[in-house]
This record gives C-alpha cells, structure tokens and sequence, in this order.
C-alpha cells in the first residue's frame, strides 16, 4: 500500500513524502505536526487507492 503525508494551507496541498510502510507513514505525520509553526495549517495522513490519485484520509491535525 502507499500512503502519503500532506500540508494543506488551504489553498494548496503539498506532498511531504510518499511511503510504503504505514509505520515510516506515521513517523513523518508526528515529526511534521511537531516540527509545525505556521498558523492554519492542515497536516494529513492519506492512504492511495487506484491510480488516479484517489485516496482515503487517515488521519489529520490542523493549526490554528
């Protein structure tokens, strides 16, 4: 499976790393919420399904 960890500042989604292992996956989603200092800021866990970038949230956590 492929998971992805995502910033979204509400205008754009930008993908941190993409990974196969969901154990890495939710290392990089705590280092990131962690390492966040910005405001309004959305931090996404996602899981890819089908080819055409679809995918299913895992988890998320916003900054306000």
């Amino acid at each position: 499976m492929q998971y992805q960890v995502r910033v979204d500042d509400g205008e754009s989604s930008v993908v941190v790393e993409s990974l196969r292992d969901l154990g890495q996956a939710v290392d990089c989603y705590v280092l990131q919420i962690l390492a966040m200092t910005e405001a309004d800021v959305e931090i996404q866990l996602v899981q890819l399904i089908g080819e055409d970038d679809e995918y299913v949230p895992i988890t998320s956590h916003t900054f306000v």
